[in-house]
């Protein structure tokens, strides 16, 4: 079952929309009755004149009390078609700003929760979080590559001594300051055996073994 809201607001501007149409269509005719009432004004007042011509002073006066009649209709008629115009006009401006104001609330509560995502204080306490957290992976990052003669507490400034001397021996008593030449490269791997063929050979060795066991045995 719809909500009641939806059921009833989209029938309330159905009505509204239907009540203004009816009152537009009301005061065109309004407009086309006063000028009816203008034009019987303007005949009556031909007459009176033609009745003073004929003078006949008396029907004057009757057709002057019906110019002065129909004058006082087309105000009176006027009057309520301004009426009905500018409640019409109200009905329109106030169903344009009851929609900008739907309108602004929901950017409003749009706003909001963009605001409460981007707060200032959001914002920085994301901030302060992300430079802690790079700040720990950093630490963690040189805790792993650290120092291994400090991490594992082996000394090696005596061999280190050791090797210059055998350096500046093999240099004919002499140290270079600056290297010449090609530079030897590193060692950067050297070739292993692998430790599953060694656990393959292993297993084939002791297979082996079992087998003559049997053979033995027989």
């Amino acid at each position: 079952m719809a909500p009641i809201g939806k059921k009833l607001f989209p029938r309330r501007a159905q009505e509204k929309d239907k009540l203004v149409t009816q009152v537009k269509r009301y005061t065109r005719q309004l407009g086309i009755r006063s000028k009816n009432y203008q034009k019987r004004a303007e005949v009556s007042r031909k007459n009176a004149k033609i009745a003073l011509q004929r003078g006949e002073r008396e029907r004057a006066k009757s057709y002057l009390v019906q110019y002065k009649q129909y004058q006082m209709k087309v105000d009176r008629t006027n009057n309520i078609r301004a009426k009905f115009d500018r409640q019409i006009e109200a009905l329109e401006e106030g169903a344009a700003i009851a929609q900008s104001g739907s309108f602004m609330a929901k950017m409003r509560d749009e706003l909001k929760t963009i605001a409460t995502k981007a707060s200032p204080e959001a914002i920085a306490e994301i901030s302060e979080d992300s430079e802690m957290y790079v700040s720990e992976i950093e630490e963690a990052g040189d805790i792993l590559a650290g120092d291994l003669e400090i991490d594992l507490g082996i000394d090696v400034s005596d061999m280190l001594d050791q090797l210059e001397t055998e350096m500046l021996l093999d240099a004919s008593g002499s140290m270079p300051t600056v290297p010449e030449g090609d530079l030897p490269e590193y060692i950067s791997d050297i070739e292993l055996e692998s430790e599953e063929e060694e656990i393959k050979s292993k297993a084939k060795l002791q297979e082996e073994i079992e087998k003559l066991k049997k053979e033995l045995s027989e």
